[in-house]
């Protein structure tokens, strides 16, 4: 037993030690993707704004230029909202105001030990609680200016409050949950399975229902749609097998809880124990990674991030009683520090290595004297979204715009110069004269000049054009 305490203690040590060595490496980091998104609306919320700034809103009103794809904003009454919820960077915006990234790094630090700590008062099992520091690629996040540590958070508080029968706050959190990731109806689902439901569960619905309906009111009000807006954003899903298969390979090499749960439910079924809380667990799986519209970005799993906390859950009924081995549960732990680590440390790796990308990137974007950039690669116009606060125009061409569509743009914001940066093979290449309809006068803008960007990783193209006379 003394054996027991001082392995998990030390096993505690080790990922508080690892997590916080990947925070310290990982300052310097620069956001890209959607954590520039996220940056974005930070210093908007410090600013007193909710919504996403475009200038050229009354010369391009469909939004056929901002610079993010369309499924990242969503137009309401001549207001551009993200579609990632405002609680996160409401929240974070004293830490950002503090500390800037640093500040954000810290704070979610925090909450993901504090998460750690609510699910061990669930279960009052270390094995458990360490099973769910190292059984996924969710302590990466902690590092990045993102909402997957906060939503984590949520859920594990959602579990601990279930288990504690607070039943109002549950239902009012459930509802939170549900509208920031729609795919936390799995979630909800659940939670009969896992917890004591029998004494809760009419007082639940009703004050879900009652939520739910204050929600969608909410949201049609401000948003003129019932759905949450990472959902109705997503509206035209179309099924890949492509995105299936590679899920499943991230659901593998980084969720190894998935791995563990797949395997004592088969060893179950052998030996006729079967539970149906796996079947549905393992359903639900499977119909996360069937409906995913995409494959969530940053090469992780995170649509299935929200069911990690029940696939460690699980173990609390089928570890012992499935293997039948004494310390089998640390033994279990000890593999998978070792193979988390490994796994965090590579993650981390890449992700420093894309953000040195889009730092060197970004600096050499800075030095382009001309005020206007066109972008037609959304990876691009992401990392660039610094440049606005030094009145940079920047623009996306997210498909072929109507013929001379782009130009009548341009001379309407009075716009007398541009560069085109782009990656070749263009998907929407811009012609060596745009043309510029119903025009008298310097009615084309003509190919000056190309270059390679500097001190690029990749062969980035570099094309000025000039407003001339016909």
């Amino acid at each position: 037993m003394i054996h027991s305490k001082k392995a998990i203690g030390f096993l505690y040590g080790v990922g508080f030690l690892t997590i916080l060595y990947f925070f310290f490496k990982t300052i310097p980091t620069v956001s890209f993707s959607d954590f520039s998104l996220f940056e974005w609306q930070l210093k908007q919320v410090l600013k007193g704004s909710l919504h996403l700034p475009y200038l050229f809103i009354t010369t391009d009103p469909n939004l056929d230029f901002f610079p993010l794809p369309n499924v990242f904003f969503h137009l309401t009454n001549n207001s551009i909202d993200s579609t990632f919820p405002n609680l996160y960077p409401i929240l974070f915006s004293p830490f950002y105001w503090i500390g800037g990234k640093t500040g954000i790094q810290l704070i979610q630090l925090i909450l993901f030990f504090l998460s750690i700590w609510l699910f061990f008062i669930i279960k009052r099992d270390h094995v458990l609680s360490l099973l769910l520091l190292f059984s996924s690629s969710i302590p990466i996040y902690t590092n990045l200016i993102h909402d997957t540590i906060f939503i984590f958070f949520l859920e594990v508080l959602l579990l601990y409050i279930i288990h504690k029968q607070y039943v109002f706050f549950a239902s009012l959190l459930s509802v939170f949950l549900l509208w920031m990731r729609p795919e936390f109806v799995f979630v909800i689902c659940l939670l009969p399975f896992y917890f004591e439901w029998k004494n809760i569960w009419k007082q639940y619905l009703k004050w879900f229902v009652l939520f739910i309906f204050l929600f969608l009111t909410t949201n049609f009000i401000l948003y003129s749609t019932v759905f949450p807006l990472r959902l109705f954003k997503n509206s035209t899903y179309h099924w890949n097998l492509e995105i299936v298969v590679y899920l499943f390979r991230l659901l593998i090499e980084q969720i190894p809880a998935f791995t563990i749960f797949l395997i004592l439910s088969v060893i179950s079924i052998f030996q006729k124990k079967i539970k149906l809380q796996n079947l549905i667990l393992f359903l639900f799986t499977c119909l996360i990674i069937l409906s995913s519209p995409n494959t969530g970005g940053h090469n992780t799993p995170r649509y299935l991030f929200c069911l990690v906390p029940f696939y460690v859950l699980s173990f609390n009924s089928n570890l012992y009683e499935t293997l039948h081995l004494k310390n089998v549960g640390i033994l279990l732990v000890i593999l998978l520090t070792i193979y988390s680590i490994y796994q965090w440390q590579y993650q981390t790796k890449e992700l420093i290595k894309i953000s040195k990308f889009q730092s060197n990137t970004l600096a050499a974007l800075n030095q382009i004297p001309e005020q206007t950039i066109v972008f037609n690669n959304s990876d691009f116009s992401f990392v660039a979204l610094p440049l606005i606060e030094q009145n940079k125009n920047l623009f996306l061409l997210k498909k072929n715009p109507e013929e001379n569509a782009f130009g009548a743009f341009l001379a309407k914001n009075h716009i007398k110069s541009f560069v085109f940066v782009e990656l070749p093979p263009s998907p929407y290449p811009i012609p060596n004269s745009l043309v510029i309809p119903n025009c008298d006068n310097d009615c084309e803008f003509r190919f000056v000049d190309q270059y390679p960007l500097p001190n690029a990783m990749l062969p980035i193209m570099v094309t000025r054009y000039q407003r001339v006379f016909p």
